[in-house]
């Protein structure tokens, strides 16, 4: 079994509301997973952010995910206030579809700095 093919949505060091680089993943054909990690926070921090998805670069959908302690579908916000990482995966099992291009959109933050990180597994991976 390979790894996992690695690609940066926010580099480390982010900070402010930045709508992350768009990624091509190439054609499905596995498993998506997402990682948003806080690396450091100051006084009263608040980072709120959704991962997005595109067939085209133009028009974007908010992902339905599943984090790595639910089964449970979940469409909203991630929102992170300390130090640390929220693993979620991309519910192909239910109602969300795969997409060729993803992005991380934080619309808020205070006092926050973090990285986002799309994780691509082929089918012989998993």
């Amino acid at each position: 079994m390979s790894a996992a093919t690695k690609l940066m949505l926010a580099p480390a060091g982010s900070t402010g509301t930045p709508v992350g680089t768009t990624v091509d993943a190439g054609a499905p054909s596995g498993a998506v997973a997402f990682q948003l990690v806080t690396e450091a926070v100051g006084a009263t921090p608040t980072m709120t952010a959704k991962f997005q998805g595109s067939l085209d670069g133009v028009n974007w959908y908010d992902l339905a995910y599943v984090t790595d302690s639910s089964d449970t579908s979940a469409v909203t916000a991630i929102t992170r206030t300390t130090v640390g990482a929220s693993l979620v995966f991309l519910d192909t099992a239910n109602s969300s579809r795969n997409y060729t291009k993803y992005r991380v959109n934080v619309s808020a933050n205070t006092n926050c700095t973090f990285r986002a990180e799309l994780y691509v597994f082929s089918e012989t991976d998993i």
